[in-house]
């Protein structure tokens, strides 16, 4: 097998002047088990991750666990032991196998390994889940003794409701929808070529990433790491949701007849399921209308960039610069308001407030009753109805709305295009 990797010399510069040196960092290089030659091994990049959760680029994965809280180590299931546990405040579980890689077929043994720990916790309930946790060992070993209560260990960070947290937990284990991380110190280049063997598993709610977690022994100490995502995989969805007798909302795909739901319909991320489901709570059947109309933007290059309470309308132009034609909140009380305010101060830098305050006009014409909130500053302003902000649900109501919004969006486009010929 090649070792050639994606990385070149790691170097420490001490200084840009001249006469300062530039010194090789030395790799730290993990071992299977610790031996007299070697103090790392897995168990030790367990450990470290625990301690470090923030040396997971989850945020590059999947926004909704950026705030993963550490719960235990080696958590036994029917399948095997899963080397670490964490859960965010809103009740999302990720699962972390810390492992070297030797060959393709060791690949793909650890991903349905850990797959194989994510079908086991989905038959479990948050009471099963809480028993396995509480016959785990804190990271540092027996002595520190036994993880306690899991709501406990992640509301002693962030104040959260505990009955919440727990239908959260519940929910996500119901669904097995988790957050899977396989990650090692040296992984080579053909990892790419799995995709075929991870499409198997695309109809399951998890979504799984490969990252490489390169650690390098620092000049005067310590340890310098730089984390990389190899492949990640994501749910394939057209965001047909239905509600069951018991509450439980599923987001399932709806490809047509004849043709493989993994090459079509719409990505859908664990976060942007989140998110479509913040807003089926409010305004049910709102998933398609938004899915629909954020196809028709995708003709004019405007894309939905989804975070865990928000969705961005993002165009971006030339590549770089981006604009913001805006955000839609999905947090308890918000659910489905449409803010302008960031388009209106970027308009306003390029000289085009006359064009925000007309997006704004013609987006109010779409609605009865709506109109335009003149606030003392301009780039505030924004659409509303009933004396409160315009909801999406509003200007999603029917095709006429929607398409009526593509266009007022269109026509500010043209008139950064006008603009930029201009200058």
């Amino acid at each position: 097998m090649s070792n050639v990797t994606q990385y070149g010399r790691t170097l420490y510069i001490e200084g840009l002047a001249t006469g300062d040196s530039a010194k090789p960092l030395v790799r730290v290089r993990l071992s299977k088990k610790a031996s007299e030659s070697t103090a790392y091994d897995e168990a030790w990049l367990q450990r470290l991750i625990m301690n470090y959760p923030s040396l997971l680029p989850v945020d590059q994965i999947e926004p909704a666990f950026a705030n993963l809280v550490p719960i235990c180590i080696e958590l036994q299931t029917p399948s095997g032991f899963v080397d670490n546990l964490f859960v965010t405040p809103d009740g999302n579980l990720a699962l972390v196998e810390c492992k070297l890689w030797r060959n393709p077929e060791a690949r793909r043994e650890v991903i349905g390994q850990i797959i194989d720990y994510a079908k086991d916790l989905s038959t479990w309930t948050y009471q099963k889940l809480q028993e396995a946790i509480s016959r785990t060992t804190l990271p540092g070993g027996s002595n520190e003794g036994k993880p306690g209560s899991l709501y406990e260990t992640v509301s002693a960070r962030d104040e959260i409701d505990e009955a919440f947290f727990i239908d959260a937990v519940s929910r996500n284990l119901r669904r097995g929808r988790f957050l899977l991380l396989i990650v090692g110190d040296g992984i080579r280049e053909g990892v790419e070529s799995m995709t075929a063997f991870l499409q198997q598993y695309a109809g399951l709610h998890f979504t799984l990433a490969i990252v490489e977690l390169a650690l390098f022994e620092g000049p005067s100490g310590g340890y310098i790491a730089q984390p990389r995502v190899l492949a990640k995989t994501t749910n394939i969805d057209r965001g047909i949701v239905t509600v069951d007798d018991e509450g439980r909302i599923t987001i399932r795909p709806a490809a047509p007849a004849g043709l493989d739901p993994v090459t079509t319909g719409t990505r859908m991320t664990i976060t942007k399921e989140l998110y479509l489901e913040r807003l089926e709570r409010e305004f049910a059947g709102i998933s398609q209308r938004l899915n629909r109309f954020t196809e028709k933007l995708s003709t004019y290059d405007v894309w939905p960039e989804f975070g865990t309470e928000s969705m961005i309308l993002r165009w971006r132009p030339d590549g770089t610069k981006s604009w913001n034609f805006g955000t839609i909140t999905s947090s308890s009380g918000h659910a489905g308001d449409l803010w302008m305010d960031f388009l209106g101060r970027q308009a306003q830098s390029a000289g085009l407030l006359d064009s925000f305050k007309q997006c704004l006009t013609n987006l109010a014409g779409l609605v009865p009753n709506a109109y335009v909130k003149e606030t003392p500053k301009e780039p505030s302003w924004y659409v509303a109805k009933d004396g409160k902000v315009i909801k999406l649900d509003a200007l999603l109501a029917d095709e006429a709305r929607a398409d009526g919004w593509v266009h007022a969006i269109a026509e500010f486009q043209a008139a950064v295009a006008k603009s930029l010929q201009g200058e």
